[in-house]
């Protein structure tokens, strides 16, 4: 089954939704809770780097004619076959309860100060729904292991088999397959990311 990650997803768009809408009053009223909110976001966007991270490492597989990279390539398919990339997931991915003590130390305040009444308690049931955000973050570690797995199974038996050129286009049709799923993800990163640098930058105004 090809990879969705649609609760991970979900997840990153109702954050972002909720801190674009108040987002500018909030960079108007910088405090040092402005980086602590950056940080935040640094954390959920750990496990949607290692989802693309992980889903290149797959895809930029691919054996050489003259068969110089043999070990190499069938080394890292023996490495996702075993389902080694959830120990890497796991590893890699945001703590929930680390952002739920960055709010309730630095955030609640800053929110109830800066914010309209409606969208300070928006903050403050989307933080104490970090609980579910943990248990998505594993779902999504579980998805991409999965698919990895499955993937790298049909793949080295077609190279066991001494099929190079199929597992080549058994690699190269997955990248389509997915192609959809990694722009959702990079496009929720970017999103991320840019909601972060600029609470970072707030934060030296201060």
């Amino acid at each position: 089954m090809i990879p969705t990650f649609a609760a991970l997803l979900g997840a990153a768009k109702d954050f972002g939704d909720i801190l674009d809408r108040v987002r500018n009053k909030l960079l108007s009223n910088p405090t040092e809770a402005s980086v602590k909110l950056a940080e935040v976001l640094g954390e959920l966007t750990l496990i949607l780097e290692f989802v693309e991270r992980e889903t290149v490492h797959y895809l930029e597989i691919v054996f050489l004619p003259d068969r110089s990279n043999f070990v190499q390539c069938r080394s890292a398919l023996l490495s996702l076959e075993s389902g080694y990339v959830t120990i890497k997931g796991y590893e890699a991915r945001g703590h929930c309860h680390r952002m739920q003590n960055i709010f309730e130390k630095y955030l609640d305040r800053w929110f109830s100060r800066v914010l309209d009444p409606g969208d300070a308690q928006s903050m403050r049931d989307l933080f104490q729904r970090m609980s579910l955000v943990d248990d998505q973050m594993i779902q999504g570690i579980e998805e991409i292991t999965r698919w990895l797995k499955n993937e790298s199974e049909a793949i080295l038996v077609m190279v066991d088999a001494d099929q190079l050129d199929a597992a080549n286009v058994q690699i190269k049709n997955a990248r389509l397959a997915v192609q959809q799923t990694r722009r959702n993800v990079v496009e929720a990163l970017a999103r991320l990311k840019l909601l972060q640098a600029s609470f970072v930058a707030s934060s030296q105004t201060v």
